[in-house]
């Protein structure tokens, strides 16, 4: 299934998320809204990293892996890199 970031920004606005670098002895960190897990992930190096943001819903998780969440940094509302 293709991913549409803005859908998902919007979908996940208000979700509980949490990003998990897979590194040894990473902790997951706790965000409410996707957007600010992907700033986080962003932030941290997770364009260069194998990394898991996972959306917490109340019948289900939604994992995006590594791919996903390069994918939606590159999307990040107000990115320069976007704009040039």
């Amino acid at each position: 299934m293709a991913l549409d970031p803005e859908k998902a920004f919007l979908d996940y606005s208000a979700a509980d998320c949490s990003v998990q670098f897979w590194t040894a002895n990473a902790p997951a960190v706790q965000f409410t809204s996707l957007e600010a897990a992907v700033r986080f992930a962003k932030d941290h190096g997770g364009r260069w990293e194998e990394i898991e943001i996972t959306v917490h819903l109340p019948r289900e998780d939604i994992v995006f892996a590594t791919g996903k969440v390069h994918q939606l940094i590159d999307a990040l509302p107000g990115d320069l890199r976007k704009k040039r």
